[in-house]
C-alpha cells in the first residue's frame, strides 16, 4: 500500500515535471487551467496545454466567449509556453506565434493571469479585427472584436492624438494585426491636396507613416480621381480598387501585381471601380461607375456637378481570381449602378445585390461566373421625388437599403426585402416630417431633383446589426439618426436621436453591449460643406450618447469612423489628418 501511494506520488510529480505528456495525468490531478469568457458567441471547443511547443497532452474546454481571461490552478510556477488551440474551423487567436500542431503559445501562471482574444472566422477576409471596409461581404458595419474604450455609464471623456503625417482624403483602413495597419486615400479629387490613389503602412503609437506608396498621380494624368477602396484577403495581400485598376501589395507596401480593368462604353480616364468585394471563395467582384464624357470635374462632384451625370454607359460587373489577377467573367448592366455591390450567402447559393434606378436585381456567383436570377425581381421601390439607394446591406433573411443617396424632394424610405420571396418587401420613413433647420433647408433650396427644394439626402447606407435585428438609418438634411427593426409586420421604429452625419456609422462591442458610433456636424454648419465633426459612441440599443469627442476637423464624407484594437477608433479627416480617438472612463 505504501509502495502504491508513493507511487502515485511519483507518477503526479512526473506529470508536473513532465507537463503533462498524456492525457491520465490530467485525469488523476483535475482541471489545470480556470478559464472565463467574456463577449458572447455560440460555444467554441479548445484544448489548453501547460507546453504547447512540447509532447502534447491536453484538457478539453467549452468556452462561450471571445474573450478569454486564463491563469492555472497550479501554485508558484510560470509557464512560458502553454498552449491554447480553437477546435472550430476558421477561429483564431489575436495577434499569438502558432505551433505546427495548431497551438497558440502564451505565458500564464496562477497570478498572473492572460487575456486572449479570439477571432472567428470571416470568409473570405483576412481574419483581424479589419480586413474589409463595412467588415464582411455583407456590409453589416458590425466589427464583433472592437470592443468600447469607455464605460457604459456614460461619464467618458475621449482623448485624441494626431498624426505628423498628411493622408489626404483617408478613406478607409485595413489591419493584419494591431502593428500592421494600413490607410487607403487620395481618391477624392475634389479635395485639394488628393492627386490619386495612395497607400501607407502607420505606426500605431505615432500615426506617422511606415512606408508611403503613391500608385497614381491624376493631377498630371488627367484621369477622374474617384475613391475606391482597399481589403485584405485571406492569403494577406493588400488589394486596392482605384480608377480603372486593380492593385495587388504585400505588407511592405510591394506591388506584387497590377491588373487594368475593362471600361464598357467607357473611356478609361472617366472610369472608376468604385470599391470591390469578395465572395466566400475568395473571388473578387467590381462595379464600374462613370463620369460624363467631355467632363473634367474631379472626385465625387463629378456625379453632381458635370452637365448630365445620368449620361453615362451602363455599367459592368466583374469577377477576378485574386492569385492569377485575371477577369473570370465580365458582363454589361442593364443600366447604371452608382451603389457598391454586397454580397450574401443564401440557401447554400451566393448573391451580388446591386441597385438599379428604380429596384433592384441580384445574381448568383457560381464559381466566378455571374447567372441572373429572374425569380427574384423586387417591384419598383423609388418613390416621386426620391433619388437612388444606397449599396445594400444584408441582415439575416433580408437585404436592407434607404434611398436619397443624393439630395431628394421626398422623404427617404427604409427598404428590406426577404432574399427567399422579393414580394416580400417593407418600406418605412424614419424621418418623414422632421423639420429641417432653416440654414440647411436654404442651403438646399434648389438641390433637389428638377431644381427643386431637397428634404432628405442620405449619401451613406444603413447598418444593420442581425443578431439584434436592428437596423440603423440616418439623413443629414433633418440632421437625424434612427434604430429600426423587422418585424412579421413590417419596420418599426425603435428609437431616433439627434445627429447630423454625412457618414457610414459602426457598430462595435458584443452582442449585448452593443455601441453605435458615428460623426455629428455642429448645428450651424451645413452638411457636405462643413469644415468641423463631432464622433459619437451611442447605446445602440437605446439611442442613448456615451461619448462624445471634441470638435475635429471635417472628417472624409461617406466614410466611416474606423474600429481599432484596445477600445480605440480612428477618424479620417478630409484635409489629411489621421485622428486616434481613445475614449475612457
Amino acid at each position: 500500500m505504501q509502495m502504491h501511494l508513493l507511487f502515485r506520488s511519483l507518477f503526479n510529480a512526473l506529470c508536473l515535471s513532465m507537463l503533462f505528456t498524456t492525457e491520465n495525468c490530467y485525469t488523476e490531478s483535475g482541471l489545470f487551467f480556470d478559464v472565463s469568457a467574456t463577449e458572447t458567441t455560440s460555444p467554441l471547443q479548445i484544448k489548453l496545454a501547460l507546453d504547447g511547443q512540447g509532447p502534447l497532452s491536453y484538457q478539453n474546454y467549452t468556452v462561450d466567449g471571445l474573450n478569454l481571461t486564463i491563469s492555472t490552478t497550479i501554485p508558484h510556477h510560470t509557464y512560458p509556453f502553454a498552449g491554447i488551440k480553437i477546435d472550430n474551423p476558421g477561429y483564431r487567436i489575436a495577434d499569438l506565434p502558432q505551433t505546427k500542431d495548431g497551438y497558440y503559445l502564451f505565458s500564464v501562471s496562477d497570478n498572473s493571469p492572460v487575456t486572449l482574444l479570439i477571432i472567428p472566422p470571416n470568409p473570405p477576409w483576412y481574419p483581424s479585427l479589419e480586413a474589409f471596409e463595412h467588415y464582411n461581404s455583407g456590409r453589416s458595419h458590425v466589427f464583433p472584436e472592437a470592443t468600447f474604450g469607455g464605460s457604459y455609464s456614460g461619464n467618458n471623456t475621449v482623448d485624441i492624438l494626431n498624426s505628423p503625417m498628411v493622408y489626404p482624403s483617408g478613406y478607409n483602413m485595413s489591419y493584419l494585426g494591431p502593428n500592421d495597419l494600413f490607410i487607403y486615400g487620395g481618391g477624392y479629387g475634389d479635395v485639394a491636396g488628393s492627386v490619386g490613389a495612395f497607400v501607407a503602412k502607420v505606426a500605431p503609437t505615432t500615426l506617422g507613416p511606415i512606408w508611403y506608396n503613391q500608385l497614381i498621380n491624376t493631377s498630371i494624368n488627367g484621369e477622374w480621381d474617384y475613391p475606391g477602396s482597399m481589403g485584405i484577403l485571406q492569403d494577406g495581400f493588400i488589394y486596392v480598387s482605384y480608377g480603372y485598376r486593380l492593385a495587388k501589395l504585400n505588407k511592405n507596401g510591394v506591388i506584387i501585381d497590377t491588373l487594368t480593368l475593362p471600361t464598357g462604353g467607357a473611356e478609361p480616364k472617366n472610369t472608376s471601380f468604385n470599391g470591390f468585394n469578395a465572395t466566400s471563395d475568395g473571388i473578387i467582384v467590381m462595379k464600374s461607375v462613370y463620369r460624363q464624357a467631355g467632363c473634367s470635374i474631379q472626385g465625387p462632384d463629378a456625379l453632381l456637378q458635370c452637365p448630365d451625370p445620368t449620361d453615362v454607359p451602363a455599367s459592368i460587373l466583374l469577377s477576378i481570381n485574386p492569385q492569377t489577377m485575371r477577369i473570370i467573367d465580365n458582363i454589361t448592366l442593364p443600366a447604371p449602378v452608382g451603389a457598391r455591390p454586397t454580397i450574401g450567402r443564401f440557401n447554400e447559393k451566393e448573391y451580388v445585390y446591386l441597385l438599379e434606378p428604380t429596384t433592384a436585381i441580384r445574381y448568383e456567383v457560381r464559381e466566378g461566373k455571374f447567372i441572373l436570377d429572374n425569380s427574384w425581381t423586387p417591384e419598383p421601390f423609388v418613390s416621386s421625388g426620391q433619388t437612388l439607394c444606397t449599396s445594400f446591406v444584408v441582415m439575416n433573411d433580408w437585404v436592407v437599403a434607404q434611398t436619397n443617396t443624393l439630395p431628394a424632394s421626398t422623404a427617404l424610405d427604409v427598404i428590406a426585402i426577404n432574399q427567399g420571396d422579393s414580394s416580400k418587401l417593407y418600406k418605412f420613413q424614419p424621418f418623414e416630417g422632421d423639420p429641417i433647420p432653416p440654414l440647411v433647408e436654404e442651403a438646399f433650396s434648389t438641390q433637389g431633383p428638377d431644381g427643386t427644394q431637397a428634404i432628405s439626402w442620405a449619401p451613406m447606407s444603413v447598418s444593420a446589426d442581425p443578431e439584434n435585428n436592428l437596423i440603423y438609418a440616418s439623413d443629414s438634411l433633418p440632421g437625424k439618426i434612427a434604430a429600426l427593426t423587422i418585424t412579421a409586420g413590417g419596420l418599426e421604429m425603435v428609437w431616433k436621436a439627434e445627429q447630423t452625419t454625412t457618414e457610414f456609422t459602426t457598430l462595435i462591442g458584443s452582442q449585448t453591449n452593443r455601441v453605435l458610433v458615428g460623426t455629428d456636424i455642429p448645428g450651424p454648419e451645413i452638411p457636405g460643406n462643413n469644415i468641423n465633426d463631432f464622433v459619437v459612441w451611442r447605446n445602440a440599443a437605446t439611442g442613448e450618447e456615451l461619448a462624445r469627442s471634441p470638435l475635429l476637423p471635417a472628417m472624409t464624407q461617406g466614410t466611416m469612423v474606423q474600429p481599432y484594437y484596445n477600445g480605440n477608433m480612428f477618424f479620417e479627416g478630409q484635409a489629411g489628418t489621421l485622428i486616434k480617438l481613445m475614449p475612457a472612463p
